[in-house]
């Protein structure tokens, strides 16, 4: 799990998991914004969680390669762990100028102004600039 700073809080692999425990886990960190996958289309699964979740789902254009995701965790063991981490940083990317800009903004809220972007809500006037 990223922060809305790109920062990673939390990570784990849970065999066998339950939906309820994954929700349980998700949830002690926070309400999440987006749900990101490594494959295109998302699997079933991320599907189902961020419809339980009421949340977005990012999915890449294509499905990440081996390589790319060895590159973005390479200080990651675990493959699962692994592929997550590769497949969140994918989406904080996608992101992350728009984010970067509400950071430097002097506006209350700036958390929420980012979930608001992430969510695919306009901002321009609530930040007083059309360019987000």
């Amino acid at each position: 799990m990223l922060d809305l700073n790109g920062t990673l809080i939390a990570s784990g692999c849970e065999k066998e998991a339950s939906d309820e425990k994954i929700i349980t886990i998700i949830s002690k960190f926070g309400i999440p914004v987006l749900l990101a996958s490594d494959t295109s289309p998302a699997s079933s699964f991320v599907q189902k969680m961020a419809a339980r979740l009421n949340t977005r789902i990012f999915s890449p254009k294509e499905s990440l390669a081996r390589s790319e995701k060895r590159t973005i965790g390479r200080h990651i063991e675990d493959p699962h762990i692994r592929d997550s981490y590769a497949a969140a940083v994918k989406a904080y990317r996608r992101y992350q100028n728009r984010l970067r800009q509400i950071e430097g903004m002097d506006v209350p809220n700036k958390d929420e102004l980012k979930k608001m972007i992430i969510v695919g809500k306009r901002i321009g006037k609530l930040a007083g600039s059309q360019n987000i």
